[in-house]
């Protein structure tokens, strides 16, 4: 049994093309049942959001597979497949199961190490099992997909630290205000990098919200979406004391808010002050920092916490990566038990029905034996077939444990022409939790 994927992300496929591919949940029904169908797939599970579409599947045979997913995906999008297979990626075995848990670690994401894709996993295996489009070794690969994505979050630090702008500015606020959640913010200018920020700061728990812009109707527009209220531009100075945090983002050919405008607020506050100025070129005057119990932080500075971050995120994937290797390892002494106990019991089978077949054969031709006669030409028999097939079970055996050994088992079942039964039990998945 095969393990594929085949999809499209950000790293290979423009946002025209993946719009076409993706999947809501009224369509994977019908889809699961569409690719089943074609009786070359064993199994699958469809994992769809904004950044990619990828259909992991199990075949016996991997070609026909990748075939079928791909006219299929030709289909839906609607895009023709020689056209369609610029942005498509094919892989199967190994490289299958590195790319899920990597995924699943957040290392392949647009983000390194972002949360979300992991719960995203978890829905799109429990669709499929749902619509009982999984198997055997697809429940496998999902559940330690899913325990190798939790380890790597819980055993390395790949989630911390500002991932963006608007999180270097909620890192900010929460250092320098313990209870974040209950202070004041003035948004100033209604530029899409301020109102982002602001975003990110009421979606921290942030509800008192100003917005003071030069045209009022903007102003009105962005308070109308944060809940907040408006601040008359002309008028600015007046209320600068009242925010524990200004941000602030215009597009200003001069200062908007002077060194001499907050030393009076800090004088009327008595507490500390936080602006982040995200505008270029600069609407706070720099000499600002200066002052007491004010804290100025332009983008550059936003930026090199983002730039720190992700260089220590970088540090803490490296070590992700030897834990996927290590989950990787024993998925496929897993997957390589999967394949070698039901070629085993074939091969044995095989040996004792041609070694039956014979001996009845030379039963016959012999005529009367005496039941010492007959012992002694079955414990030959016995004997002869038990030695023939316990060097390639043994070598068998002990080839299971690398990398490759599906390969080797699959060459005994070719060799042997081994018919193989597909409801075979699973060996153990639990050996190496």
């Amino acid at each position: 049994m095969y393990i594929i994927t085949v999809g499209v992300s950000h790293k290979t496929t423009p946002i025209e093309v993946r719009e076409k591919l993706t999947f809501d949940n009224t369509q994977l029904a019908s889809t699961f049942e569409r690719l089943k169908a074609s009786g070359v797939i064993a199994g699958c599970v469809i994992l769809s959001t904004c950044n990619r579409t990828e259909i992991y599947a199990t075949s016996k045979d991997a070609d026909s597979a990748l075939s079928e997913i791909r006219d299929f995906l030709a289909e839906k999008s609607g895009i023709e497949i020689e056209q369609l297979q610029k942005y498509i990626y094919n892989i199967t075995c190994q490289q299958a199961i590195t790319h899920l848990f990597r995924v699943a670690s957040g290392l392949d994401s647009m983000i390194l190490g972002e949360m979300e894709i992991l719960g995203q996993i978890a829905r799109a295996y429990q669709v499929a099992c749902e619509n009982s489009a999984c198997n055997n070794v697809l429940n496998v690969l999902f559940q330690k997909a899913l325990k190798v994505g939790k380890q790597v979050r819980s055993e390395t630090r790949i989630g911390n630290g500002a991932s963006s702008v608007g999180a270097a500015a909620v890192e900010l606020a929460k250092q320098v205000f313990n209870d974040v959640e209950s202070r004041s913010i003035m948004l100033i200018g209604a530029g899409e990098m301020g109102r982002l920020v602001a975003r990110n700061l009421t979606n921290n728990g942030v509800s008192d919200v100003m917005v003071c812009n030069r045209s009022h109707d903007k102003a009105q527009e962005l308070a109308i979406q944060f809940n907040g209220c408006t601040v008359p531009f002309d008028n600015l100075s007046e209320y600068i004391h009242k925010a524990d945090l200004i941000l602030t983002c215009t597009s200003a050919p001069n200062y908007v808010i002077t060194k001499e405008q907050l030393s009076q607020a800090v004088e009327m506050r008595k507490k500390t002050i936080l602006l982040i100025d995200l505008a270029v070129p600069r609407d706070v005057e720099p000499e600002s920092s200066e002052l007491e119990n004010v804290c100025l932080y332009n983008i550059d500075d936003l930026q090199n916490i983002v730039d720190k971050s992700l260089k220590e995120r970088k540090l803490e994937a490296e070590k992700a990566e030897l834990i996927i290797e290590n989950a990787i390892d024993n998925f496929l002494k897993w997957l390589n038990n999967f394949h070698i106990v039901p070629v085993i019991k074939a091969l044995c089978q095989k040996g004792e029905e041609i070694r039956d077949t014979e001996l009845e054969k030379a039963f016959r031709k012999l005529g009367t034996l005496t039941e010492r006669e007959e012992k002694v030409l079955r414990s030959m028999a016995y004997a002869i077939t038990s030695k023939l097939i316990n060097s390639p079970i043994v070598q068998l055996g002990e080839l299971n444990n690398t990398k490759q050994g599906y390969v080797y088992t699959q060459m005994v079942k070719d060799l042997f022409n081994l018919s193989i039964q597909t409801d075979e039990p699973l060996p153990d998945s639990q050996s190496d939790e």
